[in-house]
């Protein structure tokens, strides 16, 4: 009991004399699992939420578009076996006040109340046998709508005062950005609207979305299959959770969320751990001759290694621990705090998970075992034999005959290069300290350039209009050919509309934009030129569609049904189109007209400033700049930017406490050889150099190699951002490249000057002495 006593002492004594090397260890568990658990918590938060809502208002799980036809068959929907619930509906855009007020909403007409049900934020709930309508709740509070006034809303050309009976979310509309799909939600001027047949009679026998929800058992492709042969050609597409893009762009940006904490982990961890063998080396060699000393005592060998276990793991658990509890505070609430805006959730919540606690346990458990090994390999030699000095890796072997008699390479580099030689191992953890620490820089330095410069790029090389406006599809209006008018001809007529994309066994639902002539629309291709979009030969597909349909080349045939279509079209892909958003197909006004389709223009996109006239014509929904898309663009990805500074930050921590560690552990396995070198009349300067040399050079071997796989990482980095409507591609500058390559240089440099300082502290007499 004395000698535990004693040696808990010792600990306390070690613990406050090692303290900048044990710290380093704390500080690297606290950041790796504070970044692993921040991130993994608020991705795990938002599928914990998504799943409360799913159990309590029942979403749906397939959305079918059908021809509105009152005569479908489903009550032979119904009773396949593969699904579960039906539910029919209207969905249609409508006017609410004065159509020149340009607010519109999607008002939904629901026969039942069983799918997809609503959260009420305030007054009743909703249901089919009260008229009035339940409003979006983010919608109402914009312009200032409560429960119980009336609402004029346009109805089949009328204009009715309906009572509003509730403030809802929907969740059908997690993601909704409008009837035109904007950026980011304004709410102000786009919302969406529930009522019942009751409220809107005419709509008795019409139907032209249907919701279902399909069985356990069956796969979403069955449940599709069985859908189309049950209703045939009176579907326009099918969408499931990953193709409703106002479901999916949330479980996307949860799951790229848990992607970044995946990928961040595994290098982090490779660090650490490669830092915690490294201290603990340097540790226990430091130690030798204490440890011999507790040998030569009598002391029992498992007590000296529990002994040590502490330096393993006091570190560990307490840097974990805190970082188990300040992650999901700080990292989890940032990033949550940054989703909230962009969509209609009623509730949000960050949610911990078993995952971070078994990273935690793990990361201690490597602490202990690192620990123990290192101890227990010094234990297996006698007491007399750990008082000996240690010898050098490679110490006893000959040294290569070009070392020792090459006359071209100053002594110095001779040196370098022999050390480096005889201690492979150990070169070789730096060079993958600086590979470790470059790739992390490079990566989070690299991720925020190709976000921006992507969406730079789209709104300023692919869009190159100054004003966008979004006009209510009524092309041979009077007042739309007023509009035209109006432009002088500087003006790009643009239709968009959801497609389904057919290859082979593949279905993808997107986005088709049928293009007019213009020049403010360009088609990036993957081969570097710019496709035509007046092409009459056929399309033009998105690179992440094309990948999406099993690598869809150019001059492949696909078919495309579009959400107005009545039926299917054929067409050659011309070329794959480098392009971030929209994802689908880009087909030329003629080509279009040419096979039977309407062209029904929703967008005009013009260089002109918008004049009062423009703006007041009746048939103009929305007028955006481009600057102003290029804000809404970025600030989607705000959420990913906070993330990416605080990584900034960790990585430049994490190479500072990573090549820290190396040097230490360099000048502990030398010390005997910078005394000896003292003893002989080298200067300090030239030990210094000999250090910085040895230094320098484990720097440029990493960094040659650091640099392409720190961009094959940033390239798997930047897809975490993609989803379902938009691609973001990998840049970076070479000021970037540079940039981190010096940051790493630095912190090598700083570190080598401080690791030579101690060279002037070293005892001459104890370093050199020996115990026979």
């Amino acid at each position: 009991m004395k000698t535990i006593k004693i040696l808990l002492h010792k600990n306390e004594k070690d613990f406050r004399q090692q303290f900048a090397e044990l710290s380093s260890i704390l500080v690297l568990a606290l950041l790796s699992v504070l970044v692993f658990s921040g991130l993994l918590s608020a991705s795990n938060g938002m599928n914990q939420s998504f799943n409360k809502w799913d159990k309590s208002s029942n979403i749906a799980t397939e959305w079918i578009t059908v021809n509105s036809n009152g005569n479908l068959p489903l009550s032979t929907l119904k009773d396949d076996s593969a699904i579960k619930e039906v539910q029919s509906q209207v969905v249609s855009n409508t006017y609410v006040g004065k159509s020149s007020e340009k607010k519109i909403v999607q008002m939904t007409v629901a026969n039942q109340n069983s799918i997809s049900k609503p959260w009420v934020s305030s007054g009743e709930k909703f249901n089919t046998t009260d008229k009035g309508i339940w409003v979006d709740k983010n919608f109402a509070e914009a312009n200032h709508y409560k429960v119980g006034a009336n609402l004029p809303i346009s109805i089949n050309g009328v204009t009715e005062n309906l009572k509003i009976k509730g403030l809802i979310l929907s969740p059908n509309y997690i993601g909704y950005t409008g009837a035109n799909g904007g950026i980011v939600a304004n709410h102000r001027q786009y919302g969406y609207v529930l009522t019942n047949k009751i409220t809107v009679p005419f709509t008795d026998n019409m139907i032209n979305q249907i919701l279902v929800i399909g069985k356990m058992g069956y796969s979403s492709t069955t449940i599709k299959e069985r859908i189309n042969r049950i209703l045939g050609n009176s579907v326009v597409f099918i969408a499931d959770r990953t193709e409703n893009s106002n479901i999916s762009k949330f479980l996307d940006k949860a799951y790229s969320i848990e992607k970044l904490s995946m990928m961040f982990c595994i290098i982090l961890f490779a660090l650490v751990i490669l830092t915690l063998n490294t201290t603990m080396k340097r540790l226990v060699s430091h130690q030798r001759n204490i440890i011999g000393l507790f040998g030569a005592l009598g002391i029992k060998k498992t007590t000296i290694v529990l002994h040590y276990l502490l330096y393993g793991l006091i570190p560990t658990a307490l840097g974990g621990m805190l970082g188990l509890v300040i992650g999901p505070l700080s990292i989890g609430k940032l990033i949550l705090i940054k989703q909230r805006p962009l969509y209609n959730m009623p509730f949000w919540s960050i949610k911990t998970s078993i995952y971070p606690i078994l990273v935690f346990l793990i990361l201690v458990l490597i602490g202990i075992l690192t620990t123990g090994i290192t101890v227990s390999s010094v234990l297996r030699e006698t007491p007399a034999q750990i008082l000996q000095p240690k010898l050098l890796s490679g110490e006893r072997k000959k040294s290569s005959g070009f070392w020792t008699s090459s006359t071209s390479l100053k002594w110095d580099w001779r040196w370098v290069l022999r050390d480096k030689s005889r201690s492979k191992s150990k070169e070789l953890i730096g060079i993958i300290g600086i590979l470790g620490a470059l790739i992390l820089i490079i990566a989070s330095l690299g991720i925020q350039y190709s976000l921006t410069k992507t969406n730079n790029d789209t709104f300023g090389q692919v869009f190159t209009y100054k004003n966008q406006i979004n006009v209510n599809p009524a092309v041979n209006s009077k007042e739309y050919i007023s509009l035209i008018n109006s432009l002088n001809g500087d003006q790009q007529e643009i239709e968009q509309q959801g497609v389904s994309i057919i290859s082979g066994q593949k279905n993808i639902l997107a986005t088709g934009t049928i293009m007019d002539n213009g020049i403010y629309l360009n088609l990036p291709l993957r081969t570097g030129a710019i496709g035509n979009p007046q092409n009459k030969n056929g399309v033009y597909i998105s690179n992440m569609i094309a990948t999406q349909l099993g690598g869809i080349k150019v001059g492949t045939n696909i078919r495309i049904r579009g959400s107005m279509s009545t039926k299917a079209i054929v067409a050659r892909v011309l070329g794959i189109v480098q392009i971030s958003t929209p994802q689908g197909v880009f087909i030329s006004k003629n080509f279009w007209k040419a096979q039977g389709q309407n062209f029904v223009p929703t967008t005009i996109y013009t260089s002109q400033t918008i004049s009062k006239k423009v703006s007041e014509n009746a048939t103009v929904l929305q007028i955006t700049s481009l600057k102003k898309n290029l804000q809404d663009a970025n600030q989607v990805l705000s959420s990913f930017q906070s993330v990416i500074m605080l990584l900034i930050v960790f990585s430049i921590f994490l190479c500072w406490f990573i090549l820290y560690n190396l040097g230490m552990l360099n000048f502990t396995e030398r010390y005997r050889e910078y005394a000896t070198m003292r003893i002989m009349g080298f200067q300090l300067h030239e030990i210094r150099m000999v250090i910085m040399k040895d230094s320098l050079l484990t720097w440029g071997v990493g960094s040659i190699i650091g640099i392409p796989m720190g961009l094959a990482f940033l390239t798997q980095y930047v897809s975490i951002a993609n989803s379902s409507t938009s691609e973001f591609f990998t840049h970076i500058s070479l000021a970037r490249i540079f940039t981190a390559l010096l940051i790493v240089f630095i912190n090598v440099l700083v570190i080598s000057l401080l690791v030579s300082s101690q060279v002037k502290k070293i005892d001459l007499a104890s370093a050199l002495k020996s115990v026979d």
